[in-house]
């Protein structure tokens, strides 16, 4: 991971215009979700909790993007390979990273270290940050943050990881399809916004199915108090079995991958 961030680091060193691009369009994909939330609550007007989104007040909505931004910006810092992994299966240029006893996933997903996407992460934790202290009195946040708050953190990382893997390994299974890229797209999507506005089945299905709510529904309820006890303390469990089921499926379509051209 070291020697992939140093060379991250010397790559945008010689492209300067595109970190400073590459920055500013993700803060103006912040800012658009930030200013869609404060229009739906009436500009702000109801920022004192006087209305709600399925049950979400802005000072938890504003929690919930945090949580988003966070989950976004770690895809961007460390795992952006993944949107050549289609046409680099294509190719043949998996086989190079085909190595023991590395991991295959690790060496070929992390590769591309981006210090934009560190920047971004910079700038999303920090709303975050802001959004947690302005509820410390109206959301009765306390000391359960000193838990809370990192379990959040380990969940959006470790889910991220798991979920990038799943919608590749639809490569491996079909091959010359894009549908891992748009599975990617559309569900992570589905998970920026609070699980509560979906139909019921669906809900469930993002929770349980393909879970992206852990990448900022079940991080911001958990901080927030919202979560029942015994879920709170189930759901990782379901997280950890789905991150098996993947990674077995995922090395069993890299058993079946030999080249280009098998």
């Amino acid at each position: 991971m070291r020697a992939y961030m140093r060379i991250g680091w010397v790559r945008k060193s010689q492209f300067r215009w595109e970190f400073l691009n590459q920055v500013l369009m993700d803060l103006l994909f912040y800012v658009s979700f930030v200013l869609t939330f404060k229009i739906l609550y009436g500009l702000g007007g109801s920022e004192g909790g006087a209305l709600s989104l399925a049950g979400w007040s802005y000072g938890e909505v504003r929690v919930y993007l945090g949580m988003a931004f966070v989950a976004d910006a770690l895809v961007m810092t460390f795992l952006g390979q993944q949107w050549h992994f289609g046409a680099d299966l294509k190719d043949g240029k998996l086989d190079s990273f085909r190595v023991r006893p590395g991991s295959t996933a690790f060496l070929y997903f992390f590769q591309r270290f981006s210090p934009e996407g560190l920047t971004n992460l910079a700038i999303a934790a920090s709303w975050l940050g802001y959004s947690l202290a302005s509820g410390f009195g109206s959301l009765g946040l306390g000391l359960d943050l000193l838990w809370t708050l990192p379990a959040a953190l380990v969940v959006i990382a470790f889910s991220q990881v798991f979920l990038m893997i799943a919608y590749n390994s639809v490569e491996l299974w079909l091959m010359h399809s894009d549908v891992g890229h748009m599975a990617s797209l559309m569900l992570s999507n589905l998970g920026e916004r609070p699980l509560e506005v979906y139909p019921r089945m669906l809900s469930r299905a993002l929770k349980f199915v393909m879970p992206v709510a852990a990448l900022a529904w079940y991080p911001a309820s958990l901080v927030l108090g919202r979560l029942d006890p015994s879920f709170a303390a189930f759901y990782p469990l379901v997280l950890v079995a789905f991150a098996w089921v993947t990674a077995r499926i995922f090395r069993r379509g890299l058993r079946n991958y030999e080249s280009a051209m098998s």
